[in-house]
């Protein structure tokens, strides 16, 4: 009998798809074959893959595949980043992604594809 590895009291039943820690089923998301770390640490873009930040914009947690590393530590979300002219409008505290973005270190074609 081994312990589940988030509570270390009950049991644990099961193993998570993701990080193959043991858990028990109060910790283990079945619909996705996941446990509750994980499910919570998703990406809340695609739903897939585990977040590394959250979007400096909306908030939301974000992987590597769903988002832009403007500058370490400074992540966007490419649903925020798709149309950041908008939402500098509406909120001017977020100019400073704007000239992140434009001066970014890329080549000219990679800053283009952001401003049309």
């Amino acid at each position: 009998m081994s312990l589940c590895e988030v509570c270390w009291a009950a049991e644990a039943e099961h193993e998570c798809g993701m990080c193959r820690r043991r858990v028990c089923r109060e910790h283990f998301k079945a619909d996705a074959g996941i446990c509750s770390i994980c499910f919570e640490n998703l990406c809340e873009v695609c739903g897939q893959r585990l977040a590394v930040d959250s979007c400096v914009v909306c908030g939301k947690l974000v992987c590597r595949r769903c988002s832009e590393d403007l500058q370490p530590g400074i992540r966007v979300c490419r649903e925020c980043l798709s149309d950041i002219h908008d939402r500098v409008k509406r909120d001017a505290s977020l100019r400073y992604l704007e000239r992140m973005i434009e001066g970014s270190r890329g080549p000219p074609g990679r800053r283009q594809k952001y401003f049309k």
